[in-house]
């Protein structure tokens, strides 16, 4: 939808004159005391797929609403160039269109969504809404339909006759969004759109776009300095510092392989329960950890090494068909019929559960309420790839990362009783 390629910018009234020293390396600081000029983006590639929710983050002065701005061409890039995947036309390089064609772009494909809600205070909330259509020449009576369509979209449809001063700071945000929505642009730009808002508001805004972009599907590039945020809502995350991308990834890549001690200091306070998921954490079912102890009914049984009481009987293709603690066979459920079934109380020792490889952590921490047995781990095709007893899952917690080569299973004391 979107691919940058080298974008750089920067401000001052000899941009070429800082353009060799960046290419020798050096930080905006030195750039900025030899020549004068400031670097607000250097040399920043990425490719924004359709429908995805690319968040760009990095502290305040690290260049992401820079980069933004240049997207749309709100600044224009000093170097490089941003592509742009048209309905039409095809892909088309936005840093050569001509002001015309810039002004179409962001009228019809391309919308921004600010930090500071930007209504007009004169208008009613429908009309605000309802801007965007009105200056593609949209007619009343088919712009207000459609812009009421959005406020009930963002819960505020009973509010198109008021005016901005008679809502609150997360209800003006939510017009700005309807806005953007209005329009119908199959991108979206938003540039700190919740920063100003209140904790608990900004988490039910970013409920409610992670529900819109389910029921819409356009692609969204984000600019946050909140981790949080940025995990919570981003497909991928692009972080930020000086001007230069540092880390692209997923958010359970960057939080659990962070590649400079600058991204690392800005996870290691993150909550990865919401990104973590169980295959990263799980000990390879196929590792030494484990060992097959007998074969019947054309099933084979196998046991963690420490845990030998509790066996997981495998078809040839490596599903789970059947579990056994001693004598005991035990009930398999999947996570998911646990937390919808399963009632609260003391964890049960004759319940196994199995989940997903990409089923996070939060959910598996849930399943652990109600079960003391290890969690299954399966892939697509249902075979089972692992196993997290209560020391992995703390570890997976505490340490964002998954089982060394060489660790063994070390079960809780009341698995080990069980």
């Amino acid at each position: 939808m979107i691919r940058a390629e080298g974008v750089t910018k920067i401000f001052g009234s000899a941009p070429s004159t800082a353009l060799p020293l960046m290419e020798a390396g050096k930080g905006k600081s030195e750039i900025q005391a030899e020549t004068g000029q400031v670097v607000g983006v250097h040399d920043v590639s990425f490719t924004l797929e359709p429908g995805e929710v690319f968040v760009i983050m990095g502290l305040s002065g690290s260049g992401k609403s820079t980069l933004i701005r240049c997207i749309n061409r709100l600044f224009e890039p000093t170097a490089g160039h941003i592509f742009f995947q048209h309905p039409d036309e095809g892909e088309l390089d936005i840093t050569r269109l001509s002001d015309e064609r810039l002004r179409l772009l962001r009228k019809y494909h391309m919308s921004m969504v600010f930090q500071h809600f930007a209504l007009f205070p004169h208008r009613s909330v429908l009309d605000n809404v309802a801007y965007g259509l009105e200056v593609q020449g949209k007619p009343r009576e088919e712009r207000h339909r459609h812009a009421q369509e959005m406020l009930e979209m963002v819960g505020l449809g009973d509010w198109g006759q008021a005016y901005p001063s008679e809502l609150s700071g997360g209800m003006q945000q939510r017009v700005g969004l309807a806005r953007a929505l209005a329009t119908d642009a199959r991108v979206l730009l938003m540039d700190e759109p919740f920063s100003a808002l209140d904790p608990l508001i900004k988490v039910n805004m970013q409920q409610e776009l992670k529900k819109i972009q389910q029921q819409l599907g356009r692609t969204i590039l984000f600019i946050t300095h909140d981790l949080d945020e940025a995990m919570h809502i981003g497909d991928h995350i692009a972080i930020m510092e000086e001007g230069q991308v540092v880390q692209l990834g997923t958010p359970e890549d960057i939080l659990v392989n962070p590649r400079t001690e600058y991204v690392a200091r800005f996870v290691e306070h993150a909550d990865p329960t919401g990104v973590i998921t169980a295959g990263t954490i799980a000990l390879p079912f196929d590792s030494q950890a484990f060992t097959t102890q007998s074969e019947s009914d054309g099933l084979r049984f196998v046991a963690a090494n420490d845990l030998t009481e509790l066996r997981y009987g495998l078809d040839d293709q490596g599903r789970l068909q059947e579990a056994r603690l001693g004598e005991q066979r035990l009930e398999i459920r999947s996570l998911e019929e646990v937390l919808d079934s399963e009632a609260r109380g003391a964890r049960r020792a004759d319940l196994l559960m199995h989940c997903p490889r990409e089923t996070v952590l939060r959910q598996v921490l849930r399943g652990r309420t109600r079960t003391a047995l290890p969690t299954l781990v399966t892939n697509a095709e249902g075979r089972v790839t692992g196993l997290i007893d209560e020391p992995q899952l703390i570890r997976g917690i505490l340490e964002k990362r998954g089982p060394s080569p060489d660790s063994e299973p070390q079960p809780a004391a009341e698995e080990a009783s069980s």
